[in-house]
């Protein structure tokens, strides 16, 4: 399963795009730089699924692309498990959860943010840069492709992967040198499909008009209402007492 925005109707979902990205923003960097052990860390994950469940907002994609990182969660747990002389199981399952707590995270703010207020916040974040000459509404339009784009791309990769079993391909990995040599099939029918997405984007972009005016108008006008205000400032400081204390 891919993660995408999925429409829905919850307070969550009228939050401000800026909120939502700063509130994204400092859970992982709650996940990456607390100091909590094992309870605080699956406390803290069981409650924003909690939260996410009371709002009635799809979470089961999120979990099920977990797979994904399967191997980068191996690594890190075992990088951090051998740190000592010998093998720590506990820190090596504390290291797994934070790379989980920052995964889904990611997950809920992309499954609550469609694409427009994507743009929206990374246009905002990359605004200081423009006093430098740096364009910010490209650099916005650059992290929204990737964002949106990597997904599709894995996704296609896996229809590619069954048609070429369909066709009889042999693509299973028994050791290091078979795995890499079965994405060689994978490989160019892979970069010809992102090169024609990448084609009919420009296109349809230049169609409508993207780029041809310095100034920038919106369809929806973005404001930062009390509940947006209470909100940010409700989640900050519960993270930063539980940071603090350890709960």
């Amino acid at each position: 399963m891919n993660i995408q925005y999925i429409p829905g109707q919850s307070s969550l979902y009228k939050l401000n795009p800026i909120v939502k990205g700063l509130i994204c923003f400092i859970l992982i960097l709650f996940f990456t730089l607390s100091k909590l052990e094992l309870l605080g860390l699956l406390s803290v994950i069981v409650t924003i699924s909690l939260i996410i469940r009371i709002a009635q907002i799809p979470q089961l994609h999120i979990w099920a692309s977990i797979k994904r990182i399967a191997v980068l969660l191996i690594l890190v747990g075992a990088v951090q498990g051998f740190r000592g002389d010998t093998f720590n199981a506990m820190n090596a399952i504390i290291a797994i959860l934070r790379i989980i707590g920052v995964f889904i995270c990611a997950g809920y703010y992309l499954t609550l943010s469609p694409q427009s207020e994507l743009m929206y916040f990374w246009e905002k974040l990359f605004k200081p840069f423009s006093l430098i000459g740096l364009p910010s509404r490209e650099l916005a339009l650059v992290m929204v492709i990737a964002v949106r784009f990597f997904p599709v791309i894995l996704g296609e990769i896996d229809r590619i992967r069954m048609s070429q079993i369909a066709r009889g391909a042999k693509l299973r990995k028994t050791n290091i040198f078979s795995s890499a040599a079965s994405l060689m099939p994978l490989l160019i029918p892979t970069l010809s499909q992102a090169i024609i997405r990448a084609g009919e984007l420009a296109e349809a972009m230049e169609a409508r008009g993207y780029g041809a005016f310095e100034t920038r108008t919106r369809y929806l006008e973005y404001r930062i209402t009390i509940f947006d205000f209470f909100t940010f400032l409700l989640i900050a400081l519960s993270l930063t007492f539980i940071a603090f204390t350890g709960i």
